[in-house]
């Protein structure tokens, strides 16, 4: 009887111990999956002028899955207006559209009519 409850407990260790294994291939595959989907993301967003940053560490160097540091792109395009610097185009007609419109002078009231 004793052997018999010890075969079952080795042979549930072992199922479990595969299952185990398994849950660990799955939660790599699906992490693989997350970093691929966030590269392509991180691709899109920088043709057009975004940048994706983790919210963790919000002011440290960003890392990529390698491991690899990533600098901030030099930000070259220069406000005409203020002292502003943006790394894209987009972003800066944004900033000029919204802080430095020229704003709109009040039309004087209507006169009566000369009769």
């Amino acid at each position: 009887m004793q052997i018999l409850m010890s075969g079952t407990l080795v042979q549930s260790l072992r199922s479990l111990v595969q299952e185990r294994k398994a849950l660990q291939r799955k939660e790599q595959q699906l992490a693989q999956r997350q970093r691929q989907l966030i590269k392509g993301l991180d691709q899109v967003l920088h043709s057009i002028g975004y940048q994706l940053k983790p919210l963790g560490n919000v002011n440290g160097p960003t890392t990529s899955a390698s491991g690899i540091i990533k600098t901030q792109r030099r930000k070259h395009v220069k406000c005409p207006h203020c002292d502003r610097r943006f790394t894209h185009r987009l972003p800066l007609a944004r900033h000029v559209s919204a802080s430095h419109r020229p704003t709109k002078q009040k039309r004087a009231g209507k006169t009566a009519k000369k009769t």
